[in-house]
């Protein structure tokens, strides 16, 4: 597998990453949602920084993965 030097920007910030070349479209697009949900959360809380949004935002989709795993473990 060929590895990729990319620059993601989240949050107004860029994050330099090395990743497997296979895997640019899923880093971008997971960029594109993390602002997204940002953008909605602060039209929708009050928060005092971007700091503030992305702990929501880690937040939910810390709990929809605990849910999916839970929910998977539950079926095997």
């Amino acid at each position: 597998m060929s590895e990729l030097s990319i620059s993601l920007p989240v949050a107004d910030r860029s994050y330099r990453l090395v990743i497997d070349k296979d895997h640019e479209e899923l880093f971008r697009k997971a960029a594109k949602l993390i602002d997204k949900r940002m953008k909605e959360y602060s039209g929708s809380y009050a928060y005092k920084d971007k700091q503030d949004l992305l702990a929501m935002v880690a937040l939910e989709y810390a709990t929809g993965y605990l849910q999916y795993d839970r929910n998977r473990s539950d079926r095997e």
